[in-house]
């Protein structure tokens, strides 16, 4: 993996201090790498949505994936950079879909929260935690906690699908939306299917 100048003068910088070797400063490279991509990915996009006017729909989105993605894993990107692109791209978009599906009929709205969350449970049951197989997760009694932790994450957004179904506040709809197709698009993610998806942005 090719490293950008900042990280690899800042994780040299700090190496010199510490007396860390050479195996030590590359993994500090890629930490300090992994972290300056992840900040700058998520500025650009609560950016693009505020200038797309849906910054509070675009963070409910980031906040629900990442919620679940620590704990259940998924299909991913092996470039940082694409990941980061699809990042910036997926997160306005599904707030700006969440704005159009809350002026659907509630019964309508009612039935695709129903659907993401009997999604959401099915499929973390089935397939979470989704690890890489680059780092395995090879103790069943972590992929047992792991497990647990995402389907605990999943009753907390579930409740509050349906908490703010009653809400009476004026976005309460439209965030409720959000949840709802983040739910989706992390279940999809689980999915061979969705590791597919990913595995073809890769050899765009």
């Amino acid at each position: 993996m090719s490293y950008m100048n900042f990280s690899k003068k800042c994780a040299a910088y700090l190496g010199r201090i510490h007396g860390l070797n050479k195996e030590k400063q590359i993994e500090l490279t890629y930490v300090i790498e992994v972290l300056t991509l992840n900040i700058v990915n998520i500025i650009l996009t609560l950016t693009l949505g505020w200038i797309l006017g849906v910054f509070w729909g675009t963070l409910t989105c980031l906040l629900t994936i990442a919620a679940f993605r620590h704990n259940a894993g998924g299909g991913h990107s092996e470039s940082p950079w694409r990941c980061g692109l699809v990042t910036v791209i997926i997160f306005p978009l599904l707030a700006l879909a969440a704005g159009q599906v809350s002026t659907w009929e509630v019964t309508y709205t009612n039935l695709l929260s129903l659907v993401s969350i009997f999604l959401g449970f099915t499929l973390i049951f089935k397939y979470a935690p989704v690890d890489d197989p680059k780092s395995p997760i090879v103790s069943p009694i972590r992929r047992k906690r792991l497990k647990r932790i995402a389907l605990f994450v999943m009753s907390i957004i579930s409740t509050i699908i349906i908490g703010l179904k009653f809400a009476v506040w004026e976005d309460a709809q439209e965030i409720r939306l959000c949840l709802v197709l983040s739910v989706l698009w992390f279940s999809f993610n689980l999915t061979p299917l969705g590791k597919r998806l990913w595995c073809f942005i890769d050899s765009i």
